[in-house]
């Protein structure tokens, strides 16, 4: 089942790469000339969402965010790919245009700034923006290898005739530009790893923009709270709150997307028995899992079990959870900011290492909780962490794990994003 789903994924991003190549490479002889003609508005920021329906993310809540902290002549428009999410955000107060398009093209070549947090180079975007200040989000903190250094370990993988072809292919959509800021959660992780995957004039630990909303919502009845509320599955959060309302425990479970689309339900979790267990011990295990994985199981017939839809934002639940089992997924840093407690659930860690991902930290160090590499250590530790009230013995280690994290604790970091870095641009 997973081969044939694993050539189509390969056969998709090649003719993905070679579309992004032309386009770009249109883009530049054409758009060129227009980037000279046509001045930018300093006051001008694109938003650039990441492709599809999934408005989650730094993108969404910098744009949530931001248009409450405008003065003067600013202005904050998102830009994406999915007319159902343009049409929600104008329907509930907010700018946004689709893109590709004549009008997307002419903000692309009049901003003044670009924001983004993850790849936004398609359909040419990259080339015009020259003489933009372009931000770089990002959208996790770093525990495993990302952008430059995960580049370089899959091209040095790659046969050396192809080697020249994609180096020309990334220069060309501007893949890995220097960007004229790039974001981060604290400056300890700038030192040990941003410093390292991108190129930037400059580095700044404002804090990320999705957490903001983990402090809570923007008043009711304002455009940042109905934007914030886009793309959020409020079935599941009904779920939970009835749940909480009635002395359940929520325990969040997010596993890591590996390449091989494996999941862990096909391999070491059985889902009747996590059910069982869970229904024992009075508690709602909600699933987050990447779109790949979803669909593999029917989740929904299992007492005490809810998936959370996958291409939904999961930030707004994340206040409602007592606890979190996550193997490797950043996650777990931004729920270090609740000090609640956290499972890392790490049944093939020798194999993500060597096949999936290296890290840029020791995993035992850096993951301030109890390990479990099998089903029924798993079960152990959930039991022990419920029967104390969902408290462990790791409180001093999440603490201290935090304070490299995160150099601000609290719902400012869009705040800080603008007023310290984007107006000083």
């Amino acid at each position: 089942m997973m081969k044939p789903i694993l050539n189509r994924r390969l056969k998709e991003a090649w003719w993905i790469a070679i579309r992004q190549a032309f386009t770009a490479a249109f883009t530049r002889i054409f758009g060129f000339l227009l980037t000279l003609l046509i001045r930018r508005d300093p006051g001008l920021t694109l938003v650039v969402h990441r492709p599809g329906t999934s408005f989650a993310d730094n993108s969404k809540y910098f744009f949530v965010f931001a248009a409450d902290l405008a003065v003067n002549k600013e202005r904050f428009i998102m830009l994406t790919s999915e007319p159902s999410i343009q049409k929600r955000i104008t329907d509930n107060g907010g700018r946004s245009v689709l893109h590709p398009t004549m009008v997307s093209a002419y903000l692309l070549l009049r901003c003044g700034k670009v924001v983004t947090d993850m790849d936004w180079f398609d359909f040419g975007t990259y080339p015009l923006t020259r003489g933009a200040k372009v931000i770089q989000l990002w959208h996790g903190a770093p525990l495993k290898h990302i952008e430059l250094d995960l580049y370089r370990k899959r091209l040095s993988l790659t046969s050396r005739w192809m080697r020249p072809f994609i180096r020309i292919q990334k220069a060309v959509i501007g893949r890995y530009p220097v960007y004229d800021a790039v974001v981060a959660t604290s400056d300890w992780f700038i030192s040990k790893a941003f410093s390292r995957c991108f190129k930037a004039k400059k580095f700044v630990a404002t804090g990320y923009p999705r957490n903001d909303i983990l402090f809570g919502f923007p008043p009711e009845g304002t455009a940042a709270c109905r934007l914030a509320w886009i793309n959020v599955d409020k079935a599941a959060l009904e779920t939970v709150s009835a749940c909480r309302s009635r002395g359940q425990k929520i325990c969040l479970y997010v596993p890591t997307f590996r390449k091989e689309l494996a999941d862990p339900f096909q391999t070491v979790i059985d889902l009747s028995k996590l059910s069982a267990f869970a229904q024992q011990k009075d508690l709602l295990i909600v699933l987050k899992l990447h779109p790949y994985m979803h669909g593999h199981s029917r989740i929904s017939r299992y007492p005490n079990l809810l998936e959370y839809a996958p291409l939904c934002d999961v930030y707004p639940l994340m206040p409602l959870c007592d606890l979190l089992i996550t193997d490797y997924s950043s996650i777990f840093f931004d729920f270090l900011l609740f000090n609640r407690p956290i499972v890392f659930f790490a049944y093939d860690l020798e194999s993500y290492l060597n096949h999936d991902r290296e890290m840029y930290f020791d995993y035992d160090d850096m993951t301030p909780g109890a390990k479990c590499y099998t089903y029924d250590e798993l079960e152990i530790q959930l039991e022990s962490i419920v029967r104390r009230g969902c408290e462990d013995g790791y409180a001093e280690m999440r603490s201290r794990i935090c304070s490299y994290a995160h150099d601000h604790k609290d719902n400012k970091a869009t705040q800080r994003l603008i007023v310290d870095c984007l107006r000083g641009l």
